[in-house]
């Protein structure tokens, strides 16, 4: 057996440039913002508490500091969480980082003002209180124990922002960028390309690794597939169907290399409650019992990157359900026969049998008619 080649050693300078598929970000706030567009724009500007360790990408459970000093041990039986936080941080301005900072951002975060939207606030319901005792401390206080804080919390949309601008405009952040990572702002150009170069201070020593980097923007996929054929991008995050990675290894042989991974991602029909015939449990679980999870799957993975079925947590991650306890769940059953015999028996119980509705897709807001026959 051949030995292991050692590791590469990275080099140092260049600029990368890769493709992010879109027009624009809807904003650039982080804590507001639920679309790869803002994330791919500018998380290389901003530092987070902790984080999924970089040099274990493939690890959704391995967690390690950013801007704390050591990963804490919980204390109070699991309900306390004391972060530790660096003391040689900056923001690109020049002003030092605190721990006020970061229980700032958090408050933000788990305990929005009025009028500031904050789409991952459900994640953090066990959180009773952050508080920043003094300027190198965080204590995350809990409701209850729960093994599901820490992947939260590693959440990569939770960047650290300054507390004196949070307290004067909680929106700043939506039009503006100022963080403390590893690049500093240096442009944006509306529906072209966003920026960055090293910042010289950044606290992780020997980081980064590159001169800058080039974000350009490109809706189109047949134009980001043209700009990775040509090597005018040099990578693009997100993914492509698979009869786009076909094409590229074909045209481009062992000039390109392709990664693969699960998404976190789905399909979802939300259903007015309170409207008929939505407003009977009966119908909701016969819409669900009706799709076929486990067959659609694998014909969906031959047009798009999607290939696992999931349940609500990510599947792979420690509290994500197996495949055996999916199955013993509603909708999720292996024999789709007998969830749609439940389903049509559902819907003739619930008088709901022949109901018309119409509903709209996100790519869509024209709406779409349907009629329920089980």
């Amino acid at each position: 057996m051949a030995a292991s080649p050692a590791p590469e050693t990275p080099k140092r300078g260049g600029t990368l440039t890769y493709l992010i598929p879109a027009d624009a970000p809807p904003s650039f706030d982080g804590h507001r913002e639920g679309t790869f567009a803002t994330v791919h724009s500018a998380a290389p500007f901003y530092s987070v508490l902790i984080r999924v360790d970089p040099s274990n990408p493939s690890s959704t459970t391995d967690f390690v500091c950013d801007l704390c000093t050591a990963m804490p041990q919980p204390t109070d039986n699991g309900k306390t969480y004391t972060f530790k936080i660096r003391q040689d941080v900056k923001f690109h301005d020049g002003s030092p980082l605190t721990a006020a900072d970061v229980a700032a951002s958090w408050n933000e975060i788990i305990f929005p003002p009025e009028d500031v939207l904050s789409p991952r606030q459900s994640h953090y319901m066990m959180v009773d209180k952050v508080e920043a005792p003094d300027p190198t401390t965080v204590v995350f206080h809990l409701k209850f124990a729960t093994n599901a804080f820490l992947p939260a919390l590693a959440d990569p949309f939770s960047w650290i922002y300054q507390k004196k601008i949070l307290d004067k405009d909680p929106r700043w952040y939506e039009k503006n960028i100022l963080g403390s990572g590893p690049f500093k702002f240096a442009g944006y150009q509306i529906g072209q390309s966003i920026k960055g170069v090293r910042n010289p201070d950044y606290y992780h020593e020997g980081l980064p690794y590159l001169d800058g980097f080039v974000g350009i923007y490109a809706p189109k996929q047949a134009v980001q597939i043209d700009a990775i054929r040509s090597d005018r991008a040099a990578i693009e995050f997100r993914g492509y169907p698979p009869s786009a990675v076909d094409q590229l290894k074909q045209e481009l042989g062992d000039n390109i290399t392709v990664q693969k991974s699960d998404w976190n991602c789905g399909s979802f029909v939300e259903m007015n409650h309170q409207k008929k015939p939505f407003d009977d449990v009966r119908v909701r679980r016969a819409l669900s019992l009706a799709i076929d999870r486990w067959d659609t799957a694998p014909q969906l993975a031959k047009i798009a990157n999607v290939h696992t079925v999931g349940g609500i947590v990510f599947p792979g991650s420690p509290l994500a359900a197996t495949k055996a306890e999916l199955q013993q769940v509603a909708g999720w059953w292996p024999d789709i026969e007998k969830s749609r015999a439940e389903a049509r028996r559902l819907l003739k119980e619930a008088g709901a049998e022949g109901s018309a509705l119409s509903f709209s897709t996100a790519m869509s807001t024209s709406p779409t008619n349907t009629t329920l026959h089980g």
